[in-house]
C-alpha cells in the first residue's frame, strides 16, 4: 500500500495504469464489495473485481455446482461439480492474488450477519430471482447502500446503479408473479459475462467516485442484434 501512495504501481496492476491513478488504485485496496449470488454473473464479478485489486470482497451463496451451471458459471467443470460455489471462489481469488481477503459465506445474504452486509461499500446484485432482488435492493436502501444492479437472460441482459431512495425496480419488476428473465430465456455464457463486466465497470466507478450515467438510466443489451439503449429513469430519490 505504501508503494501505491507513493505513485508507484507494483507490476500486478501495471495494465491499470492511466485508466485509473495509482490513488485510486490504492483506493481500490481498500474497498468493500459484496457480492449476492455466486452463478453466472456473480463469478465473472468477483474475477474482474479481484483481478482490479478490489481488497476486500464478500460473497454469499448456499448453493453447490451442478451440471447444468457448465454452459456459463466461471468455475463450473467436472471436476467442481458437488462442490460449495463460495469456496470454490476463494480458492480462485486465491490464486489470482492472495492479499485479497475475500469472506465466503455459503447461505443466502439474508441469512448472515447485519453488521457484515453494513460495513460494505457497494452491493452487487448477481440473484436470479425477482423477491430476492426486489428484499436486496429494500436492505440496500435501509442501509443506504448503492447496488449494482444485472439481470441477464438468452441474448440479452440489463443494467443499473440503484442509489438510495431508488425505486426503479419495484417497476421493472412489479409483476412478482412473473419469473426473472433468466427463468423465461435460459443464461447464455457470453451474455452472462458481458452483463458481469458492465457491473464491475459500474462498481468501479462508484468505489472511486466517478460519475456514472447508470445512476439515473438503465441500459439494454441486446447481443443478438449487438445492440445497446439506455433509458432514462422516472424516479425522485427520497
Amino acid at each position: 500500500m505504501d508503494h501505491l501512495r507513493e505513485d508507484v504501481i507494483s507490476e500486478r496492476y501495471i495494465r491499470n495504469v492511466n485508466a485509473i491513478s495509482a490513488s485510486e488504485q490504492a483506493q481500490l485496496l481498500e474497498a468493500r464489495v459484496g457480492v449476492c449470488g455466486c452463478g453466472g454473473l456473480g463469478l465473472n464479478v468477483i474475477n474482474y473485481l479481484a483481478r482490479m485489486g478490489v481488497g476486500n470482497i464478500t460473497v454469499w451463496d448456499p448453493d453447490v455446482f451442478n451440471e447444468s451451471n457448465i454452459n456459463r458459471q466461471l468455475l463450473a467443470n467436472t471436476k467442481t461439480l458437488g462442490l460449495n460455489k463460495v469456496e470454490e471462489c476463494r480458492r480462485f481469488v486465491h490464486d489470482i492474488n492472495p492479499d485479497i481477503h475475500i469472506t465466503t459465506l455459503p447461505s443466502r445474504w439474508e441469512e448472515s450477519e447485519k453488521a457484515i452486509f453494513n460495513q460494505q461499500q457497494v452491493i452487487v446484485d448477481a440473484l436470479d430471482n425477482i423477491p430476492s432482488r426486489l428484499a436486496l435492493a429494500e436492505a440496500c436502501n435501509r442501509a443506504s447502500l448503492p447496488m449494482v444492479h444485472g439481470a441477464a437472460g438468452g441474448w440479452y441482459g440489463q443494467v443499473t446503479v440503484i442509489m438510495p431512495g431508488d425505486r426503479t425496480l419495484d417497476t421493472l419488476y412489479s409483476d412478482l408473479n412473473r419469473s426473472g428473465i433468466e427463468k423465461e430465456q435460459g443464461t447464455l455464457s457470453f451474455t452472462a459475462a458481458v452483463i458481469a463486466g458492465m457491473q464491475a465497470a459500474e462498481t468501479i466507478k462508484l468505489l472511486l467516485n466517478r460519475e456514472s450515467d447508470l445512476c439515473s438510466e438503465i441500459c439494454m443489451v441486446d447481443l443478438l442484434d449487438m445492440g445497446m439503449e439506455r433509458f432514462k429513469k422516472n424516479v425522485t430519490l427520497v
